[in-house]
């Protein structure tokens, strides 16, 4: 039997520990006996005040044994705990890998903190959850796996430069290479509109930019001011620079060679090497598939995304990303600022990402609730079928919230792609980055509505499941109502007839 999440193969042990735990207290009390007591009771006492004590006496003792018999299967199938269940049953396949990491129940830290042994469960209870995993897991296999963009490209928003010399040298070329350079370019306004619209109307506001690396004189005319680590001195390059006999160990590379690495480690595959592998190459791999994109141009869009994002979480290291004008600078702080604001109130989604993960936590522990407390339900209820046939539609639909949410994920990572075609605009900036074209109005809107669908799918599903459920119910007492007139009446109509035939035969 498969899991939608490994904390649910935990709680559902659990819940039925309890189960058997309440179950066994109310048999051992003889609580559990006294709904039978209360039924030869009710059906004593609604026959013989409703018709002649002999003919009550009749129906009662056939309703007793009805209901007594409905309640012995109630407690056969639905009370008695009686199939084994154990934690080697429940599977958990993160097919969709929702779950990153984790590929069985053994991974996670739950097994060594729930110290759990087996459980025995009832035959209806079982059987209705291998039906409600099977349905579930058969209308998720049905919609596919959803490439979930959204959470890989908040895991991109996470990556940042974390290597202090790696920072240092961004710093660097920044200042002793872009800054020119982009000064240079708005100076001069060179014809480069091929490259900007093969690369991107912003692309000179990238350090890596191609207009700087292709066009002459930009990134091949300027030069490191002072030696960078791992480049090789080259006299015909650097012996002007330097008296003879104190040349350095380094050489001054120019900007192409240095941000390419040619010569020396490349500024470009250092920022890269900031990533972590795996993630990066998972990453890097669906994007491409995605959008259609050439792996340099994402790899290029994810080095522009360390260097903001470090831009604005380490100004110590980056102060000068921005521009090399202080009160420009200043202003562009604040900037950020506002926007790491109104990032933390929409976007990382922290409370709508946050909604998602923690969905089929809840509904773990939902379902644990249910089953721990099925024993008092049967008690109260008198071991009626109503109550047990409502609590399996409420399993059977809390069950499916998970179809709902591989729904919500399907239509997020669409419309993702529909708002962002090719791609570009969706990998630049973080999400809701007031930085980005748009405002941030787009990442804004599929977040909230996304968000919100997680939870008002799964709702407007219960309420219409429930709905139903009463219909049913006062169909099925309308008609209970209806076959006891019917019985009542053609009792009545028989006693009459019987009281007639019997007045005939003494005038005989």
């Amino acid at each position: 039997m498969n899991v939608g999440h490994p904390l649910e193969a935990f709680t559902t042990i659990f819940g039925w520990m309890q189960f058997q735990n309440l179950w066994d207290i109310l048999v051992f009390s003889g609580i559990a006996f006294i709904p039978f007591l209360i039924i030869v009771i009710r059906a004593f006492v609604d026959n013989y005040t409703g018709q002649e004590a002999k003919a009550g006496s009749r129906k009662s003792v056939h309703m007793m044994e009805v209901e007594i018999v409905k309640a012995l299967s109630v407690v056969v199938l639905a009370a008695q705990p009686i199939w084994p269940l154990s934690l080697s049953e429940l599977e958990f396949e993160d097919a969709c890998n929702q779950t990153p990491g984790v590929s069985d129940i053994e991974d996670t830290t739950y097994s060594d903190t729930f110290n759990l042994t087996n459980a025995s469960v009832p035959v209806w209870w079982y059987a209705t959850m291998a039906i409600s995993k099977g349905i579930t897991g058969a209308a998720i296999a049905g919609i596919g796996c959803p490439e979930d963009m959204v959470r890989t490209r908040i895991e991109l928003d996470l990556q940042r430069i974390s290597d202090p010399e790696v920072a240092q040298n961004v710093q660097r070329f920044m200042n002793e290479c872009f800054v020119p350079a982009r000064s240079r370019f708005q100076k001069d306004r060179p014809d480069v509109s091929a490259l900007l619209e093969q690369h991107g109307q912003d692309d000179p506001e990238f350090i890596g930019s191609r207009v700087y690396l292709q066009t002459e004189g930009f990134y091949d005319r300027y030069r490191a001011d002072s030696p960078v680590h791992g480049f090789d001195y080259v006299p015909d390059r650097d012996d002007p620079d330097y008296n003879e006999g104190a040349e350095p160990d380094f050489g001054r590379p120019h900007c192409a060679d240095w941000w390419s690495g040619n010569g020396g480690p490349g500024l470009r595959q250092q920022i890269l090497g900031e990533m972590e592998t795996t993630f990066w190459e998972g990453a890097r791999d669906s994007m491409s598939g995605w959008f259609g994109t050439p792996d340099e141009e994402l790899e290029d869009r994810m080095i522009r995304r360390l260097v903001e994002e470090s831009a604005v979480s380490a100004p110590h290291v980056t102060s000068g990303l921005v521009n090399s004008d202080t009160n420009a600078g200043l202003f562009s702080r604040l900037t950020a600022s506002f926007g790491i604001a109104q990032q933390e109130m929409f976007s990382h989604g922290p409370m709508m990402l946050t909604i998602r993960e923690a969905a089929p936590i809840v509904q773990s522990f939902l379902l644990m609730g249910i089953y721990m407390l099925l024993p008092i339900l049967l008690v109260v209820s008198l071991y009626s079928w109503g109550p047990v046939f409502m609590a399996t539609m409420a399993i059977l639909t809390i069950t499916f919230w998970s179809y709902l949410w591989a729904v919500s994920r399907w239509l997020e990572d669409n419309m993702a792609a529909a708002l962002y075609p090719g791609g570009a605009g969706y990998l630049n900036v973080p999400f809701g980055s007031l930085f980005s074209p748009d405002l941030g109005m787009k990442d804004s809107m599929i977040t909230m509505a996304t968000g919100l669908l997680h939870i008002g799918l799964p709702l407007v599903f219960s309420m219409i499941v429930g709905w139903a459920g009463f219909k049913v119910k006062d169909s099925l007492n309308a008609g209970s109502q209806t076959t006891g007139k019917m019985h009542d009446a053609g009792g009545s109509a028989g006693s009459r007839a019987g009281n007639k035939l019997m007045e005939g035969s003494r005038r005989r």
